[in-house]
């Protein structure tokens, strides 16, 4: 059992196994932002899946990334493009400009609570705008779905199989003054082979807390039940506001 987490680690960097976000959704963002030249900055960058897609849209970015490793392999990625990396967190970051956007891909509920709309209304201008999204995914065949919740009874009965596996941060706590908030949803499915799909749950911070058998174990077993293939729908959540 001891193989899996090993041959999942050699399936790719976690970098791969990221889900990606619609182009439709980012052009929606830089419309509604307006950003007539103004920068962006990422909370969460990680390894610049969403930096890139709005940097290909004529914005420069600010790009926070607490993970060295991760920020290591944005800076990487982005070298020539208008992105400055930040190793760090967006809660210790002394912003030394105004931003027309913030936006965080799969991130902002990392961010500490009691700090981030404080910390968010200090980098916005006048009519800055946040965009936060990220994706949920769950697989379209209910047999596989069967398969999954079994594997997890099994081997990991404490975690309940949810296939969203993300708070929900749809009500807006939010920044005194935020204004004309509105939320998308956009819909659409992938095909994955089966061991990146387990590498996906691999990945996920509810995982880190099993004992290294069991997780080998539930991972097996998940590889064993499954066929080659797993059909994956996305909802991909944007939520944005602007600011007075």
């Amino acid at each position: 059992m001891t193989e899996v987490p090993e041959r999942m680690r050699r399936v790719g960097s976690y970098d791969r196994l990221r889900l990606g976000y619609p182009d439709q959704l980012v052009d929606d963002v830089v419309e509604y932002a307006r950003l007539a030249g103004r920068p962006a900055i990422e909370v969460g960058a990680g390894t610049g899946r969403a930096t890139l897609k709005f940097v290909a849209r004529g914005v420069a970015v600010t790009a926070i990334e607490p993970n060295p490793r991760s920020a290591a392999v944005l800076t990487r990625r982005v070298a020539g493009a208008p992105v400055t990396v930040s190793i760090g967190t967006f809660e210790e970051y002394v912003p030394d400009r105004e931003f027309g956007l913030l936006f965080s891909a799969q991130a902002w509920h990392r961010v500490d609570p009691a700090v981030r709309w404080r910390k968010a209304a200090e980098v916005l201008g006048p009519s800055g705008v946040i965009a936060l999204f990220w994706n949920r995914d769950r697989t379209t065949d209910p047999a596989v779905t069967e398969d999954l919740e079994a594997a997890h009874r099994e081997h990991a009965p404490g975690i309940r199989f949810d296939q969203g596996m993300l708070p929900d941060e749809r009500p807006w706590p939010g920044i005194h003054g935020l204004v004309h908030r509105e939320s998308r949803v956009y819909r659409w499915q992938l095909t994955m082979p089966t061991v990146d799909y387990v590498a996906t749950l691999a990945n996920r911070t509810v995982y880190a807390a099993l004992p290294s058998p069991a997780r080998a174990a539930l991972f097996a077993d998940i590889l064993a039940r499954l066929g080659d293939e797993v059909r994956v729908a996305v909802d991909t959540e944007l939520y944005q506001a602007r600011t007075r």
